[in-house]
């Protein structure tokens, strides 16, 4: 009975805000010419409308990144993919189901469903989520206010229009409105108590570091600033330099956070009659407000189509997938050639994961210790001839873990590692990848790994090596193993292991040597990097390769 109450609150509440967008669009349109409001959207330049497209983008892009840090403090992180995908399906979630109520909800299930996180610690992250985009969305609207105050322009607000009829009808929809959401909140009220203890963890976790709170608030600070810009990008598009931008760039937020009231659909309506007042006093015509809101609307649509889009195709690819076993286990296979000052510190590091479960040291001939060390470190030696990928692939025959993780002898690994490696592997739809990396030498020109990590794996499908390749065991198998070649076997891997699933990268740092690129030249070993990526690409066979990348410096 209770259910059935509940459901019918929520269709009056649908339809209240349905009939509320209507009413204000009908209002709006009786007041602009529809002939100017046309020619305003004809003379458009469709290239501002891009960058607006690229704007909203960037905003998705920076809330995953903030929803991402608040998984990941709350321990419940998979993998930085995986909250992109759920808060592109999120906007569409939030659009369908008219308020961003349903669409953390929807986002919720769906993440604790795929990823098997409970259900009331994940809604805690988009309850917290939602607190903090609150923040970034008030210390921008701090922002744009003393920059006004600072530029010494007044903020100009036109008088308040007569209202009629129609306004107080669409007055009265807005209050039925409200009221409708209050009462389905109350409704909801003994559900928080569930999430109440995950939500005060968050928090705490949050505020306990200033630097994670810091990072978080300004992913959403950059958010709130994108989706502030879209208006802005589209009325530039429209007017071009005929009204006073700088002046008026305080209207914007305002504007934007009015938007976000959950009364009107997508915040059709809410939109373009805040643009039409407060505009207004900057020189805007109402056929341009109005023209550059309803663009501003179809840029939302489209992207909610895009997120509807994706959530078919996701949900359709893990239809799709095996049903893997659950990881437990973790074998480690380094391969050596030399490296006797490396090998302790990477091995003793290793030895701190507990979900590790054997280390297998693959040597090609060394002829410094190499060996004898490995076993003093009680690892298990296996002997291959010289070639990463055999003897990789030698070492890997001889794991018995869940999952092959392949470590360079100089990269060195967080005690963390393990336990964030196999909550990856809660997707099952991944079945390997690598970590994020960093250089412990830090050079100014080395800068940036972590972005280049994030655009060779979302770009081109690959991680190196010195990022601690993962794969599933079973995954393994079913492309052959690790290809048996001297040089970019990486490479082939990735290429094999996309066929069959998914890369991800774990949400953990790796740290490894620049030893490298400081013998060589950091210019001379990218421009070598690059020479041998391009060769392979282009058939050049791997020895020749192998070649060309140990060849010493001249």
């Amino acid at each position: 009975m209770m259910q059935n109450a509940s459901t019918r609150v929520r269709g009056f509440g649908r339809t209240g805000i349905l009939l509320c967008s209507v009413l204000i669009l009908w209002m709006i349109f009786r007041s602009v010419d529809a002939k100017q409001l046309w020619s305003a959207v004809k003379q458009m330049r469709w290239g501002w409308f891009l960058v607006a497209n690229l704007a909203f983008a960037t905003a998705l892009g920076c809330a995953a990144a903030r929803w991402h840090r608040i998984l990941h403090i709350s321990n419940i992180a998979v993998h930085s993919g995986a909250s992109a995908r759920l808060t592109i399906i999120g906007h569409f979630l939030t659009t369908a189901l008219f308020g961003t109520t349903g669409g953390d909800a929807g986002k919720a299930l769906l993440y604790s469903r795929w990823f098997g996180h409970s259900l009331p610690v994940v809604l805690s992250t988009c309850v917290l989520d939602r607190l903090v985009a609150g923040g970034g969305s008030l210390l921008l609207g701090l922002v744009t206010l003393l920059w006004a105050s600072a530029g010494g322009s007044a903020l100009r607000l036109p008088s308040l229009p007569r209202l009629g009829n129609w306004g107080i009808l669409t007055a009265g929809a807005l209050v039925a409105c409200f009221t409708l959401i209050v009462i389905r909140r109350r409704h909801r009220q003994s559900s928080f108590a569930s999430f109440l203890d995950a939500l005060r963890y968050g928090m705490g976790q949050l505020l306990a570091s200033p630097r994670k709170g810091i990072l978080t608030v300004f992913f959403s600070f950059c958010s709130q600033l994108c989706l502030s810009s879209l208006l802005l990008l589209c009325l530039l598009g429209i007017a071009g330099e005929q009204f006073s931008a700088w002046q008026s760039l305080w209207v914007f937020p305002v504007i934007s956070a009015i938007t976000t009231l959950p009364v009107t659909f997508a915040g059709a309506g809410l939109r373009e009659g805040a643009a039409l007042w407060f505009l207004a006093g900057y020189g805007v015509e109402p056929p341009e407000a109005v023209a550059a809101a309803l663009l501003v609307l179809l840029i939302y649509l489209t992207w909610a189509a895009i997120g509807g889009i994706l959530l078919w195709r996701e949900t359709r690819f893990r239809e799709s997938s095996p049903v893997h076993a659950e990881p437990r286990s973790i074998s480690v296979v380094i391969p050596t050639l030399n490296e006797s000052t490396s090998l302790t510190e990477t091995v003793t590091r290793l030895r701190q994961i507990p979900e590790i479960a054997e280390i297998i040291v693959a040597d090609g001939g060394s002829t410094d210790g190499t060996v004898n060390l490995a076993r003093e470190l009680e690892c298990k030696v296996v002997f291959s001839p010289r070639g990463r990928g055999l003897q990789v692939r030698t070492g890997a025959m001889q794991a018995t873990g869940d999952v092959l993780l392949l470590v360079h002898a100089d990269t060195w690994l967080p005690p963390e590692a393990g336990r964030k490696l196999l909550d990856c592997l809660r997707d099952r739809t991944v079945v390997g990848g690598g970590y994020w990396k960093t250089f412990r030498e830090r050079r100014v020109l080395m800068a940036g790994s972590r972005i280049r990590c994030a655009i060779r794996l979302h770009l081109f499908g690959r991680v190196l090596g010195d990022q601690a390749v993962f794969i599933r065991r079973e995954s393994l198998s079913q492309i052959g193993g690790v290809p048996d070649l001297p040089l970019m076997e990486e490479f082939a891997l990735c290429r094999s292991l996309r066929q069959i699933g998914r890369l991800a990268l774990v949400d953990a740092t790796v740290t490894t040597s620049a030893r490298r690129f400081i013998e060589r030249g950091i210019f001379r070993t990218y421009a070598r990097m690059w020479r041998v990526t391009l060769l392979h690409y282009l058939g050049t066979p791997p020895e020749r390769l192998a070649r060309i990348y140990d060849q010493k410096r001249n």
